[in-house]
C-alpha cells in the first residue's frame, strides 16, 4: 500500500499566510479600482493639446492639466496653478491652488461668471471660505474657495444634465 504524504504547517505560518492572502486581495481590488474602466472621452488630438497648452499659459503655471473638453466659458483664475482633474460622466471637478485670498478668488468668479453669461444661483462667504454655485443652460458650476497655508484653494465642480431644462 502506498502511504499519503501530508504536510504539517506550524499554526504561525497557517495565520502569516491567511494575512498574506488577505493582503494580496485587499492589494488587488484598490489597483483595480484605479485602473479598470473604458473612458468615453475620444482620444486627443495635437490641436486639442495645443488648445489645452494655451488655457494653461492662461491660468498660468499647472502641475495637472485641464481636459481638451473643459468648457471654455468656466473661468480659471489667472495665477492659479491645476493641481487636481477628475472627470466621470458628466462631471468634472478640477481642484486650483492660487495665491490670491479667499475674497479676492470670490470676487472674481462673481464677476467672471456673471461676464461669460452664467447666472450666481447662491453663493455664501465667511472668513476663510466661500461658496459659489452657478447656472448657465444645463450647465452648473460649484465652486468653492477656502485657504490653505498661505493661499486658496479652488475646487470647480463642472456638471451638465442634458435631461433638464434651463431655468
Amino acid at each position: 500500500m502506498a502511504q499519503e504524504a501530508s504536510i504539517v504547517v506550524p499554526h504561525r505560518l497557517q495565520r502569516s499566510a491567511g494575512k498574506a492572502v488577505a493582503t494580496v486581495a485587499l492589494l488587488t481590488l484598490i489597483l483595480n479600482s484605479f485602473g479598470c474602466g473604458d473612458s468615453d472621452r475620444p482620444h486627443r488630438t495635437a490641436k486639442d493639446k495645443a488648445t489645452s497648452l494655451e488655457r494653461q499659459k492662461d491660468a498660468g503655471a499647472k502641475s495637472a492639466e485641464l481636459p481638451a473638453d473643459f468648457p471654455k466659458d468656466v473661468p480659471i483664475l489667472k495665477n492659479a496653478t491645476v493641481k487636481v482633474v477628475m472627470s466621470q460622466g458628466n462631471r468634472t471637478i478640477v481642484h486650483l491652488y492660487t495665491t490670491s485670498t479667499v475674497a479676492d478668488a470670490a470676487k472674481f468668479y462673481n464677476e467672471a461668471f456673471r461676464g461669460q453669461g452664467w447666472q450666481i444661483e447662491d453663493t455664501t462667504k465667511g472668513n476663510d471660505m466661500s461658496v459659489l454655485s452657478a447656472r448657465k443652460g444645463t450647465s452648473l458650476c460649484g465652486v468653492t474657495m477656502s485657504k490653505q497655508g498661505t493661499g486658496t484653494l479652488i475646487r470647480l465642480a463642472v456638471s451638465q444634465n442634458s435631461s433638464s431644462a434651463a431655468r
